[in-house]
């Protein structure tokens, strides 16, 4: 019954390694695989072969006044590997915004890189995967916002985080799967405009129900829709016949008979501090239902000897950047790798997001 974890990624050849002594790559290898605490995924064999990346990257961050921040939805030999900061949206959006460096490296998916520019628009942001969208970002465009604006005039539109710069440029507030909940209900007024996410939107609805009328977009993240209460219920079924008891921690994007049959929900790194907390408690066979790098962070930064079950679903759009291409970004950045944005869209967009900060804080 244990959590099936995608292999790690292959190297592809798009940027030639730096010579480091065979001493400083086996130093970096013992760290990658001490960090990583996956020894049959990441071996350390495999961890000699992208030792070479890492210390050229981590040399680089230096040289060139760059902090490196990664979702927590990234591969393992990114956040333990090269990123200075490693969080859920939320708390990177922050550290974006306080960075003192020049430069910011996002490895994650386009909507974070451009959240990074509006916070710090004097400042390079680089993104290093261009290519790297997101399901939920995708499903919604301003034009939309617009358009609902009208028909329900009047009402605040508050946007999940990921939306593009043009997209949080026509909402009134923004916020994170970590206080969407606190800010809607801060908000003043009968009822809201919630988007794009469906699924978040209607667990807004079961909260504010009696207090706010919530009106919700048709988005959704492909993979929190790929859960089902049912696929929960089978596993509950098969642990209890093991003679587990298992505990199911769920992202608030799943469909509400997913978080009905769930313990506990959260954000990411939420959903990370309960299953280590639960772990601590002695309760050690949990069930991750939001995307597999969650897992992959849990394993690393437990001290203990965790049975994760269930079924994992990967992000390809967060899966996208590879370390080759962050070292790549940092060599020599393409025009399409650093994030530019329209005055005027980072001046609305910024005060959505400063409106986010006022209300969470």
């Amino acid at each position: 019954m244990a959590i099936e974890l995608p292999p790690p990624p292959l190297q592809r050849g798009i940027v030639n390694h730096s010579s480091f002594s065979e001493l400083d790559i086996e130093k970096e290898a013992e760290r990658l695989s001490t960090a990583i605490k996956q020894p049959f995924r990441w071996s350390l064999e495999t961890c000699r072969s992208i030792a070479p990346l890492t210390l050229e990257i981590n040399q680089l961050k230096k040289e060139k006044d760059v902090i490196l921040i990664a979702h927590s939805y990234q591969t393992p030999d990114i956040t333990y590997g090269v990123a200075d900061a490693v969080a859920d949206s939320y708390a990177l959006s922050k550290e974006a915004r306080d960075a003192p460096q020049n430069t910011i490296l996002f490895s994650s998916v386009r909507f974070m890189a451009e959240t990074a520019k509006i916070v710090s628009p004097h400042k390079t942001v680089l993104h290093p995967s261009p290519e790297a969208g997101c399901s939920l970002s995708d499903s919604i465009t301003a034009q939309d916002v617009r358009d609902i604006r009208a028909k329900y005039p009047g009402l605040p539109v508050v946007c999940y985080i990921n939306t593009s710069a043009e997209v949080k440029a026509e909402c009134d507030a923004c916020v994170t799967s970590s206080n969407y909940l606190r800010i809607c209900e801060r908000l003043p007024g009968n009822g809201l405009i919630f988007v794009p996410d469906r699924f978040m939107g209607k667990h807004l609805q079961n909260h504010l129900a009696g207090k706010k009328d919530v009106i919700i977009f048709d988005g959704e993240c492909e993979v929190h829709a790929a859960f089902t209460g049912e696929k929960i219920r089978t596993w509950r079924k098969r642990a209890s016949d093991a003679g587990m008891e298992l505990q199911v921690l769920s992202h608030p994007e799943c469909d509400t008979d997913v978080l009905d049959e769930s313990d506990f929900v959260g954000s990411s790194e939420v959903l990370m501090e309960e299953a280590l907390r639960l772990a601590s408690a002695g309760k050690k066979d949990l069930m991750l239902i939001t995307e597999c790098g969650t897992t992959d962070r849990i394993i690393a930064e437990s001290n203990e000897d965790l049975n994760l079950v269930g079924a994992c679903v990967m992000c390809r759009h967060m899966k996208t950047t590879q370390l080759e291409d962050i070292l790549q970004a940092l060599r020599n950045p393409r025009p399409d790798q650093i994030i530019e944005l329209e005055t005027s869209v980072i001046e609305k967009a910024s005060k959505c997001l400063d409106e986010m900060f006022r209300l969470a804080e």
